[in-house]
């Protein structure tokens, strides 16, 4: 479901959009404040924003140049929507690097259509992005959170470590080395880590990048560490036996619960007619520990079954995706020279001999058709996807 984010005080225009975008499954969070709206998109990752130009709190402009600053929200497509038809006051806007411009009046259904057209650009954009240089990417399967953390504190490297896990997405930051944030949901940064650490599965990108937040982690790395240690392992012996965790289970047709735990009837009553394992434990109100040892146990006791569905794999194609990128690729030793030298060298410094011509405005390609300003900041973030052989020789560099 993709996150939209609406800021407009314009209630009599603006819920009926909210209305239709939520019948089209997106999940819609709503401001009529745009003091709120900034507080909230500090800690709040959306899949696009709509926002109105003219605001009483604080001016479109001005947020959108705030967030742009934001590691976390500076790549989310930003849509401004105002009454304003005069040409100069377009292009103020479009020169500021937003990704589209629409009038009011304008049809619900064609902000729908330039909504839908503007994500699949993204999502094409993404597909072809090329190798960035100014961070790392992997398999959770081969490089967790306690890995990533600890890798970054030898080089006492400032960065943020997204983490995609099934259909979930949290953000780590690391200041000098240490964890100071993190963002999963609506979880506490405390928590949102707790169930990062658990995830063992999925995927994960490194974006090496000065960072502006206040700190909310309190505990040392060396106590996150021990910690996140103690819950892998834990987590690892209650998944024995168990079938992977976006398997689809079914509640079969036992129904006395005398025998049950009140937590057990809990987590039972989550499921409808079918879910996943994840998604279980994603509901569940207790540790995500505690609800894997529940559903382990009302999988054994019969209260719960697979079903015949195809599990989902979400690994899709991982070896082949190796491959074929390392047949793109530099060898293992130059990709890991590159990214040591990003490690040690700051990032106002420019290597000799690398600036590129200037090239005009108007010689550049319309933006509608090949996304210019998106395509400009995926070259500039974008990851080098490593092994964890290569993640464990630049750990040995460091040392």
């Amino acid at each position: 479901m993709k996150k939209v984010v609406l800021i407009d005080n314009d209630t009599s225009y603006v819920l009926p959009l909210k209305s239709e975008f939520e019948k089209a499954d997106y999940e819609v969070i709503y401001f009529d404040d745009s003091q709120k709206a900034r507080e909230a998109l500090h800690h709040l990752v959306p899949d696009i924003i709509l926002c109105e130009v003219e605001l009483p709190q604080i001016n479109g402009h001005a947020l959108f140049k705030e967030l742009r600053s934001l590691t976390a929200t500076k790549s989310v497509p930003f849509i401004f929507l105002s009454s304003q038809k005069r040409v100069d006051d377009r292009i103020k806007s479009m020169e500021l690097g937003v990704d589209d411009y629409i009038v009011k009046p304008c049809s619900i259904e064609e902000i729908m259509a330039r909504v839908r057209a503007l994500l699949r650009e993204i999502n094409e954009a993404n597909e072809h992005q090329s190798p960035p240089e100014k961070g790392f990417s992997g398999n959770l399967t081969e490089m967790n959170l306690v890995d990533l953390i600890q890798t970054l504190e030898l080089g006492k490297k400032s960065a943020v470590l997204k983490l995609t896990h099934h259909a979930s997405t949290g953000l780590v930051y690391l200041k000098n080395g240490e964890v100071i944030d993190a963002t999963l949901d609506s979880l506490p940064p405390d928590q949102a880590l707790l169930r990062m650490f658990t995830w063992t599965v999925g995927a994960f990108a490194v974006e090496m990048s000065s960072i502006e937040r206040e700190r909310t982690i309190k505990q040392s790395n060396k106590e996150l560490i021990a910690v996140g240690l103690r819950r892998i392992n834990e987590w690892e012996q209650i998944k024995e036996n168990l079938p992977a965790l976006n398997t689809v289970v079914m509640k079969t047709d036992l129904n006395n619960y005398q025998g049950l735990s009140e937590e057990e009837q809990h987590l039972l009553a989550t499921v409808d007619k079918k879910s996943m394992i994840y998604e279980m434990i994603q509901r569940s109100h207790t540790d995500d520990i505690k609800a894997l040892e529940i559903i382990k146990s009302l999988l054994k006791k019969g209260y719960l079954k697979e079903t015949d569905e195809n599990y989902l794999s979400y690994t899709d194609n991982y070896l082949a995706q190796l491959k074929e990128h390392a047949s793109k690729s530099r060898s293992s030793s130059n990709r890991v020279a590159a990214i040591m030298a990003n490690f040690f060298n700051r990032s106002d410094q420019q290597p000799g001999g690398s600036e590129q011509p200037k090239v005009e405005r108007r010689q550049l390609p319309d933006r509608r058709r090949y996304l210019r300003r998106r395509f400009d900041r995926i070259r500039e973030t974008g990851n080098i996807h490593l092994t964890k052989a290569e993640l464990l020789l630049i750990r040995e560099r460091l040392m």
